[in-house]
């Protein structure tokens, strides 16, 4: 089951399904909670209004407002996956860019896609000399390609380190 998290004494910051995760999320959002290991850390409690929630101890009570951990509230709040968590985590693990995630939410796919699917990988083709030179002087082809759509000739893309715009 999935339950509101808060810090012990602080406002809901989010959702978790296990003490870890509840954990995890307020280490995420630098709230610096007691370790883990050592007993009654986190609880499962009833609130006045009747909600279960997990509680952690933790030395802010309130979300403090450092620039990292806003970012993570921030990005947290998007999307969500089919479990009801949030998707940035997952896509943050997958290597996923942020712009790439945020793209990807704007065209209307889900949480749980955008954060999972991978991104696509440009095969390199075989009988194209400059590319194989390209890849040796570790120009990917994504890049060579681009540069070459830019109106730079194959020659100086392929050859030409991050400075190929001043051929």
């Amino acid at each position: 089951m999935i339950h509101s998290v808060a810090p012990l004494g602080g406002k809901v910051i989010g959702k978790a399904s296990s003490q870890e995760d509840a954990w995890w999320l307020c280490r995420r959002y630098g709230l610096v909670p007691l370790p883990l290991e050592d007993a009654g850390v986190v609880d499962f409690v009833t609130a006045a209004d009747g909600t279960k929630l997990w509680t952690v101890q933790c030395e802010h009570s309130a979300f403090p407002y450092d620039r990292g951990a806003f970012e993570n509230r921030k990005r947290d709040s998007l999307a969500e996956l089919d479990n009801g968590l949030p998707a940035w985590p997952v896509a943050e693990e997958n290597g996923i860019a942020f712009s790439t995630f945020k793209a990807r939410l704007k065209r209307g796919w889900s949480g749980e896609r955008a954060a999972t699917e991978g991104t696509r990988n440009i095969s390199p083709n075989p009988d194209d000399e400059w590319e194989k030179i390209a890849l040796e002087n570790g120009i990917s082809v994504r890049a060579f390609r681009g540069r070459v759509q830019a109106g730079c000739p194959e020659s100086v893309a392929a050859t030409m380190g991050l400075r190929w715009r001043n051929w």
